[in-house]
């Protein structure tokens, strides 16, 4: 049979976590199934990381808000590919690609839910606009996926209508890819550090991520240990602020900024603790990765972290933007290794079990199938895997 013409309308062309999300879905989709092709709405470093990996991959310049010379572009590809499926991911791409896709005559729309839009880093106009514009299209879209339940509940409350189409479909990591016996050395020896507990955040710099609250978190933690290195791993556009924060705070000293790393087993091996004080967060996909490797993790308790994180079990939840309480729960992790390594055993085993790549795979694919079956479109057989 024919593969199913499937296109990815990303939400950026940065790396985030929807594009996280997108690499380990091409990496994972049967090609026998499928033709699957991304489309990026504007030039940037997922571009060229997609091509390298052999993906189909097109370029299709997406004005942040209304453009209709873009929308004219996307549906000509849409209709030029011959699209049996569109899946977007992000507001803007959402917006477009519900549009585009009932424009080029695509039989099945789905879009993806990565955050809260009442979290987006937008003014409060822009933010009116995507609520809107989401709202009256919403009846394009064939399925709603969000990646957590917190997700779900607020687009519910933004669009009661859009009960009937949504789903939740946690993100997944492919536990092989993170060794139950890392080797703790590499990067430690790489970053000098000879002693001394390591802290790791990995994130992009920005706002939501709350690299701040863990920069003022520092100065209590080095009172007690003297030569705790904090990593920072990520770029982004507060990269000099983080910066200046931490030499007024007076802890430059015991910080790293070591940018993008394509290491990230051997980043996270290097950890005793791994923090993510984040102001809103998706499904984050460091957690996974995290939890996968069996790290102990302090978490801000921010809409879908709690759906991961159980507070003692598998890690520690604080709330947000409060310094203090990020200092204390670190100190607690630090100063307790047997109890630290249990929640780590506890996460890995969590992640074994429920949040694997191929689940997510597998949960989405089920929803590209039910929408084709429901637009009456027959599929290929192949063995299911497990839900």
């Amino acid at each position: 049979m024919t593969p199913v013409v499937l296109a990815e309308l990303a939400g950026s062309a940065s790396y985030g976590g929807g594009e996280r999300y997108l690499e380990l879905l091409f990496g994972r989709l049967e090609r026998t199934r499928y033709r699957a092709m991304l489309i990026c709405p504007e030039p940037g470093p997922f571009v060229g990381r997609m091509k390298a990996r052999g993906v189909e991959t097109h370029l299709v310049h997406l004005a942040p808000l209304f453009n209709p010379f873009a929308l004219w572009r996307l549906t000509r590809l849409l209709r030029r590919e011959r699209v049996t499926i569109l899946q977007t991911h992000g507001a803007r791409a959402n917006f477009y690609g519900r549009i585009a896709g009932r424009l080029a005559g695509v039989p099945v729309i789905i879009s993806t839910v990565h955050n809260s839009l009442k979290d987006y880093e937008v003014s409060s106009l822009t933010r009116w606009f995507y609520i809107t514009a989401l709202r009256l299209t919403l009846p394009l879209a064939h399925r709603i996926i969000c990646v957590s339940d917190s997700n779900r509940r607020d687009l519910l409350d933004e669009s009661p209508a859009a009960a009937a189409r949504i789903q939740t479909v946690y993100n997944g990591v492919d536990p092989s890819a993170f060794p139950l016996q890392p080797n703790r050395k590499t990067v430690r020896e790489e970053l000098g550090i000879v002693s001394g507990p390591v802290l790791v955040m990995i994130a992009r710099l920005t706002e939501a991520k709350g690299h701040r609250v863990l920069l003022q978190a520092l100065p209590h933690l080095i009172e007690a240990w003297p030569q705790l290195c904090c990593v920072f791993v990520g770029e982004g556009e507060l990269r000099g602020q983080l910066h200046r924060l931490a030499v007024e705070l007076d802890v430059e000293g015991s910080c790293q900024f070591v940018g993008v790393r394509e290491d990230v087993a051997d980043i996270l091996a290097a950890a005793d603790v791994v923090v993510l004080p984040s102001l809103s967060e998706g499904f984050p996909f460091v957690l996974l990765e995290a939890l996968a490797m069996g790290c102990p993790v302090v978490a801000s308790r921010v809409n879908g972290i709690p759906e991961l994180i159980e507070d003692h079990r598998t890690g520690l939840l604080v709330p947000a933007r409060d310094p203090r309480a990020l200092a204390n729960a670190i100190r607690e992790v630090l100063s307790n290794p047997t109890t630290a390594s249990k929640m780590g055993a506890e996460g890995r085993a969590l992640v074994r079990e429920r949040f694997t790549v191929d689940h997510m795979v597998g949960n989405t694919t089920a929803i590209f199938d039910a929408a084709l079956h429901d637009a009456g479109i027959r599929v290929p057989i192949e063995k299911r895997m497990a839900a």
